[in-house]
């Protein structure tokens, strides 16, 4: 859906697709303090963060077919449009984290999912004497500074609607917490209260948007505009082209949509509260949507998001092949705001690429990872992965872990069986509760069908290595790890991860033994 490759406005090919440095993968960042390049308004900056969930690259403004999301699409008129974002970890809580620290999740410590309050919930809940502080032994190390900490610490007022998912609840210390909903109308809400509540101070407001989460039927809500055509979009040709499929995916970019308006919603309040054009916004995903081969795997399709930034200072209609990562994002938010970037971030600033100054040093390599879903020993499936901008190697440090049972055995099944938990979500296979519908149509399409289900077969068996060709196979259908024409590239690739897992301490496979660091 995200391949088509219309220009927005004018593409910013800064470095091209690949960067012409050495990788740029140092543990413990260089101290970028107060990066600034250029004059501030004597008024502080705000900071509003839109975080979908689950949400692939599928936009309008990214070449999305049959949809329309018109706020988005401003968005990025009014901003920079990234076409290579992605996130460090394809689970919601680890990529948050990865967002929320600009760090790795096997360096910050959040390495897996987690179990947090539900929004608003009690005071009680989020401090360190709380159920969910002392019954979760997995989350952002005491020593690292996470953004709403050091925002607290400048004077921000913080906060976040709709969804937490932040381990040690602690550690995220916002001032506000606001129940969001699925509805443009419970958004607008929300947002207005908190613009209210800031009077004249700079705020941080993280705005979850969860309707592209599963089951997509509960979120879709009314708004203005055409419904999704199951007619008028596109099948990724790594799933079948049936109408069940496309009922499936109907059903997500509807959510898609709704999304988009929730989003408007928030971005209206902000507009009427007059703190717009003194914002820096941005628009992505937490991670990939839900299906096999895509959230909860270091598949493109789990870790490939939509990004768009804007706000004063970013150049306009901009386009963007450069790699970006959410370790950048914090990084970014703090140069923007003139304050100091924490030695331990890995990420960089994206402020080079977001004032149209093409950067020749920018990353060569994006790098991202997947431990495990949740915290069932069964779920537990390392794996880490590197890009270039064509080709993405992947390792899967457990290969011995796989299912030799048969799809259509799940199909009747009313739970998963323990032993395949390792190959992704629970909403990403067949069960009522998440409405899944897209494995059944691999399945039922089996014969007409034979890569598409092959696909789904191999989910459950991955080998060692992996290696995609992403111009020529968008979707990752063949692995080309064993193919000797590009064992040149497999070996650079290997060699770029093994440097990156050395300097970020990554333990691998031992990512579950080690223990939280604490204060």
């Amino acid at each position: 859906m995200y391949q088509n490759r219309r220009r927005f406005v004018k593409s910013l090919v800064a470095g091209g697709l690949f960067g012409v440095s050495a990788p740029r993968i140092a543990a413990a960042a260089p101290d970028r303090r107060k990066t600034t390049s250029g004059p501030r308004s004597r008024r502080r900056l705000n900071v509003l963060l839109l975080l979908t969930d689950d949400h692939g690259a599928h936009l309008e403004c990214l070449g999305t077919r049959g949809i329309r999301t018109p706020h988005t699409t401003r968005l990025a008129a009014e901003g920079t449009l990234f076409r290579n974002a992605f996130s460090t970890c394809a689970s919601c809580a680890p990529a948050r984290s990865g967002i929320l620290t600009g760090m790795y999740p096997h360096s910050n410590g959040h390495w897996r999912n987690t179990r947090t309050p539900t929004l608003p919930g009690e005071d009680g809940d989020y401090g360190p004497d709380s159920k969910y502080a002392k019954g979760e032994p997995v989350g952002v190390h005491d020593d690292i500074p996470t953004l709403i900490e050091l925002l607290n610490g400048a004077g921000y007022v913080t906060g976040i609607t709709q969804k937490f998912h932040l381990s040690p609840v602690w550690k995220y210390p916002f001032a506000r917490r606001m129940g969001a909903g699925s509805d443009p109308k419970s958004h607008a809400r929300a947002a207005r209260d908190f613009f209210e509540g800031c009077g004249d101070k700079p705020f941080f407001l993280m705005a979850n948007i969860g309707n592209t989460h599963r089951p997509f039927r509960p979120h879709i809500v009314d708004i203005e505009g055409a419904p999704v055509s199951p007619e008028a979009i596109e099948v990724p040709p790594n799933m079948p082209d049936t109408g069940l499929m496309r009922k499936d995916l109907a059903e997500y970019l509807a959510a898609v949509q709704c999304a988009d308006a929730c989003a408007g919603a928030v971005l209206s309040e902000l507009r009427k509260s007059g703190g717009y054009q003194n914002t820096l916004i941005i628009f992505t995903g937490d991670q990939g949507y839900c299906y096999h081969r895509a959230k909860a795997t270091a598949y493109d399709a789990g870790i490939r998001v939509p990004m768009i930034i804007s706000g004063p200072g970013v150049e306009k209609g901009i386009e963007s092949s450069d790699l970006a990562s959410h370790v950048d994002l914090l990084p970014t938010i703090l140069d923007w705001l003139s304050i100091d970037v924490p030695r331990l971030v890995q990420g960089t600033s994206l402020r080079p690429i977001l004032e149209n100054r093409p950067d020749r040093t920018w990353r060569r390599w994006l790098f991202a990872e997947h431990n495990a879903h949740g915290p069932n020993p069964l779920a537990y499936y390392p794996i880490r992965s590197v890009f270039d901008g064509r080709l993405h190697y992947l390792r899967n440090l457990m290969p011995e872990r796989c299912w030799e049972g048969q799809p259509e055995s799940l199909l009747a099944a009313r739970q998963l069986p323990a032993e395949i938990r390792f190959a992704g979500p629970a909403d990403a296979f067949p069960g009522k509760q998440w409405d899944n519908h897209s494995y059944e149509a691999a399945v039922r399409a089996r014969d007409e069908y034979p890569v598409q289900y092959g696909l789904l077969k191999k989910t459950f068996k991955r080998p060692a290595e992996e290696l995609y060709d992403l111009h020529q196979d968008p979707y990752e259908i063949w692995n080309l790890a064993d193919d000797a024409q590009y064992s040149g590239h497999l070996e650079r690739l290997r060699g770029a991860l093994d440097q990156w897992m050395r300097v970020t301490k990554d333990p691998g496979l031992k990512v579950r033994d080690v223990p939280r660091r604490k204060g």
